[in-house]
């Protein structure tokens, strides 16, 4: 069953099947139409042999910034998981099914910039399995990771690129039916599947690394240990050059490395001068490279730092300035003379200097003397 049908490579697969001697049905309807869902569980129940296992794999996207999501497109996104998934919930659940399977998504368990509508959709499937389950129902919620060449991710256009860049590898077709075939014999309640890289994730995420579901997983993994400790180093080894020419070239070419990883680039075609936007930068990429500029410094950096700052070289003095370190050397000013005008008053400033107490002198001695 689907709003559209059938495309040649699935329709190629039901002929196969129908060659073994499968029967198959297809059913135009909209999952998160109710009345659309009435009709065809009502076609199989007058039709076909009874009803015994239920897939809902229906799903959309429409990315975009939290700012820039406006309530259609949150409820576009929303309707195929939510309406969906508890349509199909609500008109079966007299029945008795072998498995529900609900396909969720590692959006719910990890977050993923630009889709807050699909990381809470596919949240309210984990919900509904776990919901189902405690009413005696059968439900699986399987948080997949991106498969390549079918589903949203390979649909995108250089989205499971972008999540591999991240960290989150893609399941190749055979991979995740095989994942599916033995979770739907050991029927968990949740589960995801996903090729992770620990490391790699929370490098281009400053607040992965202290996310209380990891955090378990985390203290097993020493490169992600690594990765949370790499700020330190960042700004410990811009602090051991003198101010300058030297210091401020180090950190130039820190965010141009930075830059080239977000892009895909080599570091040398990272022009510092120009815009990022001009560059290839978009609104999901500024994202991911302010995470990981939070995580090399340690700061809280705002979501439009690159658009404010649009080049490399301005962002130089910007985070200089947000982390209080110094780009030129300071000149130390003149000591200003002290001028005895005669006898009499060196006399006088003696004679203070012998009032004061041990206390007093040594305060005044250290208001005087720098501070390490």
């Amino acid at each position: 069953m689907g709003r559209s049908g059938p495309d040649p490579v699935a329709a190629e697969a039901i002929q196969a099947l129908e060659r073994a001697g499968v029967s198959v049905r297809i059913v135009r309807a909209d999952v998160a139409d109710e009345a659309q869902v009435a009709r065809a569980l009502a076609e199989v129940r007058e039709t076909m042999p009874p009803l015994r296992g239920v897939v809902h794999a229906a799903g959309v996207l429409d990315d975009g910034t939290v700012l820039n999501l406006d309530r259609a497109r949150h409820d576009a996104v929303m309707a195929p998981k939510v309406a969906g998934a508890w349509n199909l919930h609500a008109l079966t659940a007299g029945r008795t099914l072998d498995f529900f399977v609900l396909f969720s998504s590692v959006a719910s368990l990890l977050g993923s910039p630009g889709q807050a509508n699909y990381a809470a959709g596919n949240a309210f499937l984990d919900a509904l399995a776990a919901y189902r389950r405690a009413r005696g129902l059968s439900a699986l919620a399987i948080d997949w990771g991106p498969w390549s060449g079918v589903g949203l991710a390979a649909a995108g256009e250089n989205r499971g690129a972008r999540l591999a860049r991240r960290g989150l590898g893609s399941l190749s077709p055979e991979q995740g039916l095989r994942a599916m075939e033995r979770l739907v014999r050991l029927s968990p309640v949740q589960i995801a599947v996903m090729k992770f890289d620990f490391q790699q994730w929370c490098g281009s995420d400053a607040t992965l690394a202290s996310s209380p579901l990891l955090a378990g997983l985390a203290e097993e993994n020493t490169g992600l240990a690594a990765a949370g400790n790499a700020s330190g180093g960042v700004r410990e080894g811009l602090l051991a050059v003198e101010p300058g020419r030297r210091r401020r070239a180090l950190l130039e070419d820190h965010l141009r490395r930075r830059v080239a990883q977000v892009l895909r680039l080599v570091p040398d075609r990272v022009d510092v001068g120009k815009p990022l936007r001009a560059l290839g930068l978009d609104s999901l990429m500024a994202l991911e490279l302010r995470n990981r500029l939070e995580a090399d410094f340690k700061l809280k950096l705002s979501a439009t730092l690159v658009w404010n700052h649009p080049t490399v070289t301005a962002l130089v003095p910007h985070l200089a300035d947000r982390m209080g370190i110094p780009l030129e050397a300071v000149e130390p000013a003149d000591a200003a003379p002290v001028t005895m005008r005669d006898d009499a008053d060196l006399v006088r400033v003696l004679n203070e200097i012998e009032q004061l107490s041990t206390d007093e002198a040594r305060r005044l001695l250290s208001d005087q003397i720098p501070q390490a």
